[in-house]
């Protein structure tokens, strides 16, 4: 089976009789002579009868046997090749042919085969091998008497064969061909297909050859050469004039008639003009009787073209309207088989063209002689034949002589007549450009653009009617030609052209050398501008840092100022006297001082103070108040809530300090509302109103020792009690804090490899006490971050440590009695709560900071290094020996401490771990925009795959909720002003523990390359999300606005210089990653997939009844998005809304005022703008179709691949598909605005249709975007 067959069947297998969409998704040369119409060119013409029987002597790839069957032929097809006659019934019933067909196994001329009857027709079509004679002999054997034999095939010697075209393997010559059908009994007639045999659009005869000029303009399609050695349309036009074109013509249909019959009339010219949309596709047939006669046929090749038709007569009564003296042939109007023709008499003569040349041979100037010829066809009056050119006007025979001021036109097309005047510059630019076209190389007319100017057309005018064509060509044209020639065009090269490029090159390799130096030069102006600018800027935030606490002094300064003017009078002296003298007789806070103050209110307000001193409520306020303190008077008896079953067991040991005890109440019921929790009072023989805080306090469980056993065992001790799955020890000198709790469990409850979890801790005075505690390797202990900021970026991500403060740490309960609670060896205290975390690791769990959560603790600040005293604190030297004792091997892992160790490390348990920067121009806003998602989602993959993370954003800015949402990750993130002060300083302190530095976007990436790359030796990775010049080029292409081709070559610029400093860089797609090795193929760039998941969503039924409408996803900030939705809304949606009352939904941030006037629910228009993640995902799972119509653009787009991983179907245009492997097999794919309303229409409508994408996107993006895929692909650049 040949590999042409082969493909063939794939594709009727794969598409059966679709063939729109094989052609539209195969653009391929092969498919295009495999199954278009385009094929049938070669024999649609030919005037077979009816019924007739045809024998196709060889069945080759079959690609003319649905003409055959729909002209009502009986066709027997013969091959020895039997996987081709397969072929033939395979294409029968997949494209659901009518008609008889009957194969058979054997060869032409071979006695073992066995044909019965005889044929009016046999057809050889490209089948006429090297033994041809003994074929031809049989073939004429076995035609009926007035039967013809047909032989289609290649010349071996034509043209484009000199020029280098491939050509099939029976290509002969035209002696050949013309010895085989020269044989007695019969009579031969020649026609000659062009361009090509199976790509035919005209057929020439042996009395109709083509003209010079005819053939000059020369489209190189169809498998051209790009490589030529020759000027093929010079060579045309030197065969054509020396009467050698059957020789070198490119193929031959020869047509033998037994018995030399000839037909009352046959074709001896045909053109198609297929090209066209159905409305104006037509054939132009000349026909020649026997006497020699002639008529012209146009006639509409499908029942859509009859209209076009029909209109002929219409537009010649016009033309005559116009009064130029010009002659137009009366049209008959007929139709037959549904298809409707127009007939005019053929004129004999020659083409107004002809009579030009001949002047022009003559000696006439070119100039003037073209204008006397336009003043013939357009002067004077209103212009209305917009193809009033030269070629279209002939002049009869006899009459060339008299001139072309005074020769009769008559005009032989009038296809493209408008009824209202057309601009005459336009028609005239028309009509030169046509004679420049066909007459250039015969009469050496140079360029184009000299010619014009030499009409008066400047380079700006001709481009503005070059505008004006294109627009009329696409017009007739539609889709067509790009479907069925554009895409096939190659770029021709010939000698001269190659010579010219060789010069070109070399002149370029001087300008590209100069250039580099150039480049050279400024990069290193470049970078002492951005040295002098991160130098500059450090300055500035200096002294605004200068300015703004200098103000802040003044003002205090000032108030110190006004507070001491206003207290040096004589009232004010004599007040504090009086007040120094009452505060020492009853000082604050005294009993003393209390009862004084309450026989002063029994004065003041009797009836208040009988209820106080005779309620049971006002007894215990009193009682409370001296037990307590005024803190008892603002809250009074306390009441927490009961719980079956609490989540957590807050266990709070104490001795005395009921004023500690019971603020820490407080702030325990007032913080502590959304989680079920029991509060365990551990007292530990407290001498004070501790021991009946139940009167203070209800609700509580009391846990009170007969004896003094110290806080470790009293620990223990009331954890027996405890009832909740997690335990949380809080000492009493503490108050929680908005949200302490939940913070904790949420870790928890996330990851169960936590075992442990604390919280930061912050003196009253709002100093850090301790963001996590470090072990060093000779058991010392740090309480890191202890007396600074914690607002700082270091002491807020949630992280792995060492060790928590036991004043505030949350353990599972099942952990805690699996460990047998704190290790009484340290007994009464110190260092318990470093072995817990020790004993949690050593059970296969981590101990993490959690600094949401905030506790602040009142412990004296002094004491937190007081280790020489003679309390308890002498206990923390004893069990510092006993921890180092017990632990050891894993203490011998730890961080040295050499008396001045760097903690950055070990704050965070980061040894043995790579350690990545990553830099991108804000903190991640991953539910507005495509790049910010992108970033999240690989910060959420490297931490995944046990990176520790710090995160750049470049404007230094903590926005919520994403900063929260990255240090929850356990990512640091560098924010505020003095990390933008000292990030320089911080990234050469610290590069010596970074691996990698990944740069996002060009604009940020260029302000740290340089920087990064001379001060340190981290490898530098870069992720490009898209090419900005690619996209700013593709925007130009398509408005044609000059600021955006100038912003494309600015940021070409930058990210090429980037793109080669950078140790590898990524893009989304393979597309970007082939535009700049296009470039430089040297730079170092792979493709990246911008769209990275963890977790999918449940895979479910479809719904489709529960869905409606079409929805489309995207920021506004973004101008493609943009000029996407109002493309759509105003070239597409009508058109949808015109058949369907369908709703347009448009979500996406920063919408500007030309699209939000566009909202019209009543209209089907919704303008959301900016959604939650949680109503995107309702969009997404209730839309029945996502539409991405982009029209420019670069690189793959987020829209597509997020409605992919919803699971949702995608309508999208081949710059929204773009960079998506293998896009085409799970979403639809349409460019013009036609044709995507018609996708959308029937997608919506097709419930199966619709279940099949969304199916087939859900196994897509599990396969291609799941993070484990994706690392797989990534983990060496990584390691």
């Amino acid at each position: 089976m040949s590999e042409r067959i082969e493909k063939a069947k794939e594709l009727l297998e794969r598409y059966g009789n679709d063939t729109a969409r094989m052609l539209d998704e195969n653009p391929e040369l092969a498919t295009l002579e495999l199954f278009s119409d385009r094929r049938e060119s070669l024999l649609d013409w030919y005037p077979f009868r009816a019924g007739a029987k045809l024998l196709l002597a060889g069945a080759g790839d079959g690609g003319l046997l649905a003409l055959l069957l729909r002209k009502g032929l009986a066709v027997t097809a013969l091959d020895t090749d039997v996987s081709a006659l397969a072929l033939l019934r395979a294409r029968k019933e997949a494209l659901k042919l009518p008609g008889e067909l009957e194969t058979l196994a054997g060869k032409l001329g071979d006695r073992s085969t066995e044909l019965s009857g005889r044929f009016d027709y046999i057809l050889f079509d490209g089948t006429l091998g090297s033994e041809g004679e003994a074929a031809l002999f049989a073939a004429r054997e076995l035609l009926s008497p007035g039967g013809t034999l047909l032989i289609a095939a290649e010349n071996a010697y034509g043209v484009r064969a000199f020029a280098g075209q491939t050509l099939g393997e029976n290509a002969l010559s035209y002696e050949a061909l013309s010895a085989l059908t020269e044989a007695e009994g019969g009579s031969s007639f020649f026609y000659f297909p062009e361009p090509l045999k199976n790509l035919a659009d005209t057929i020439y005869s042996e009395r109709r050859l083509p003209e010079v000029g005819e053939l000059s303009r020369v489209i190189p399609a169809y498998g051209f050469p790009t490589y030529v050695a020759i000027n093929v349309g010079a060579k045309y036009n030197e065969v054509c004039r020396d009467g050698l074109y059957p020789r070198f013509a490119d193929a031959f249909l020869a047509c033998w008639t037994k018995g030399g019959e000839t037909a009352a009339s046959r074709p001896v010219f045909v053109k198609y003009n297929r090209n066209r949309t159905a409305a104006y596709r037509l054939v132009t047939i000349i026909w020649e009787a026997a006497d020699g006669t002639r008529r012209v046929e146009k006639r509409a090749l499908s029942p859509e073209g009859n209209a076009h038709i029909e209109a002929f007569a219409e537009r010649l009564s016009l033309l005559r309207s116009e009064d130029r003296g010009l002659h137009y042939a009366d049209a008959e109007i007929t139709t037959a088989d549904g298809l409707t023709s127009a007939c005019f008499p053929y004129v004999l003569g020659e083409s107004f063209t002809s009579v030009i040349c001949r002047e022009l041979a003559a000696g006439q100037p070119l100039e003037d002689t073209l204008e006397r010829a336009l003043q013939r066809i357009i002067g004077g009056g209103e212009v209305h034949n917009i193809d009033a050119i030269f070629d279209n006007f002939l002049v009869p025979e006899g009459a060339e002589a008299l001139g072309i001021d005074k020769v009769p036109l008559t005009g032989i097309d009038c296809e493209w007549v408008s009824a209202k005047p057309l601009n005459k510059s336009y028609v005239r630019y028309r009509a030169l450009r046509s004679f420049y076209e066909q007459q250039r190389e015969s009469l050496g007319l140079g360029t184009e653009e000299v010619f014009l100017l030499r009409f008066g057309i400047s380079a700006k005018e001709a481009a503005g009617f070059a505008a004006e064509e294109a627009a009329f060509q696409r017009g007739v044209a539609g889709e067509e030609q790009a479907r069925f020639l554009d895409r096939f065009i190659v770029s021709q090269q010939n000698a001269e052209i190659i010579a010219r490029t060789e010069r070109t090159l070399e002149e370029t390799r001087d300008q590209l050398a100069a250039s580099l130096e150039e480049i050279r030069i400024r990069d290193a102006e470049i970078k002492k501008i951005t040295e002098v600018k991160r130098l500059t800027d450090n300055h500035v935030v200096n002294l605004e840092t200068m300015i703004r606490d200098l103000r802040a002094e003044n003002g205090q300064l000032a108030e110190t100022l006004q507070y001491l003017s206003r207290h040096q009078t004589l009232y004010s002296r004599l007040r504090r006297k009086a007040s120094a003298i009452f505060n020492a007789k009853y000082p604050k806070g005294s009993k003393e001082r209390k009862r004084l103050l309450f026989r002063l209110n029994a004065v003041r307000h009797p009836l208040r103070h009988w209820k106080l001193m005779h309620t049971p409520e006002g007894k215990n306020l009193v009682d409370g108040e001296f037990a307590i303190g005024d803190i008892y008077r603002e809250h009074g008896k306390l009441h927490f809530p009961q719980f079956e079953a609490p989540r957590v067991s807050i266990i709070i040991p104490c001795y005395n300090q009921i004023e500690y005890t019971y603020a820490c109440l407080v702030s325990l019921l007032e913080h502590t509302k959304d989680i079920p929790y029991e509060v365990i009072i551990a007292d530990d023989v407290s001498s004070d109103a501790t021991k009946r805080l139940s009167d203070f306090a209800e609700g509580l469980v009391i846990a009170r020792n007969e004896t003094n056993q110290g806080f470790l065992k009293n620990c223990n001790q009331a954890a027996f009690k405890a009832r909740g799955e997690f335990l949380f020890f809080l000492n009493n000198d503490t108050k929680v804090t908005e949200g302490w709790l939940s913070w904790l469990l949420k870790l928890m409850d996330e990851d169960p490899s936590i075992g442990m979890t604390g919280s930061k801790l912050v003196y009253p005075d709002g100093r850090l006490q301790e963001a996590g505690g470090i072990i060093w390797s000779d058991a010392s202990g740090w309480n890191y971050g202890r007396l600074q900021d914690p607002t700082l970026p270091e002491f807020n991500y949630v992280k792995d440590v060492d060790y928590m403060s036991g004043a505030a740490i949350l353990i599972r309960h099942a952990l805690w009695k699996e460990i047998g609670g704190f290790d009484t060896r340290y007994a009464p205290a110190y260092c318990e709560d470093s072995d817990l975390a020790f004993e949690v690791r050593s059970h296969g769990y981590r101990v993490v900071y959690q600094p949401k959560s905030v506790v602040i603790h009142f412990e004296g600040i002094s004491n937190g290094t007081d280790v020489q005293g003679t309390g308890l604190k002498r206990y923390q030297i004893e069990n510092t020996e006993k921890l180092k004792e017990k632990w050891k091997e894993e203490l011998a892992e730890q961080f040295e401490n050499n008396g001045n160790p760097d903690p950055f490390r070990a704050r965070e348990r980061s040894k043995g771990k790579k350690i990545i920067l990553v830099v991108d121009h804000y903190v991640p806003t991953f539910d507005k925009d495509a790049g910010s998602r992108t970033t999240w989602q690989y910060l959420k993959m490297f931490v995944k795959q046990g990176y520790q993370v710090k995160f750049l954003g470049d404007n230094f800015a903590a926005e919520e909720p994403y900063t929260t949402a990255l240090t929850q990750l356990g990512i640091e993130v560098l924010y505020g002003e003095a990390m933008q002060k000292g990030i320089w300083d911080w990234i050469e302190k610290h590069a010596a523990d970074i691996d990698f530095v990944y740069l996002n976007r060009p604009h940020i990436a260029s302000k740290y390359i340089d920087f990064i790359q001379e001060r340190t030796s981290i490898r530098v990775l870069y992720y490009g999300h898209d090419l900005h010049f690619l996209r700013e080029r593709r925007e130009y292409e398509l408005t044609g606005e000059e600021a955006h081709r100038e912003a494309s070559a600015y940021w070409k610029g930058v990210e090429l210089t980037l793109l080669r400093k950078a140790a590898l860089s990524f893009y989304p797609s393979e597309e970007e990653c082939k535009a700049i090795h296009a470039i430089d193929s040297t730079i170092r760039v792979k493709p990246l997939t911008a769209y990275v998941w963890d977790s999918f969503p449940e895979l479910g039924d479809f719904g489709y009844e529960k869905r409606e409408g079409l929805l489309f996803v995207g920021g506004f900030a973004h101008p493609p998005n943009l000029d996407a939705v109002l493309w759509f809304l105003k070239e597409v949606f009508p058109k949808i809304r015109a058949e369907e009352p369908v709703n347009f939904y448009v979500a996406g941030s920063k919408v500007p005022e030309e699209l939000k006037v566009l909202h019209s629910p009543e209209n089907g228009i919704h303008i959301l703008g900016f959604v939650s993640d949680e109503r995107l995902r309702e969009l997404y799972e209730n839309c029945r179709l996502v539409v991405v119509p982009l029209r420019y653009g670069a690189g793959v787009k987020g829209k597509v691949i997020e409605a992919l991983y919803y699971g949702a179907p995608v309508l999208t245009t081949s710059i929204g598909a773009e960079g998506i492997p293998a896009a085409e097999t799970v979403m639809e794919i349409e460019d013009s605005a036609p044709r995507f309303a018609e996708a959308a229409l029937c997608l919506y409508r097709d419930r199966a249709a619709l279940e099949g994408l969304s199916a087939r996107a859900s196994t897509y993006i599990r396969a291609h975007n799941g993070m484990d895929a994706v690392w797989e692909a990534l983990k060496s650049d990584f390691s």
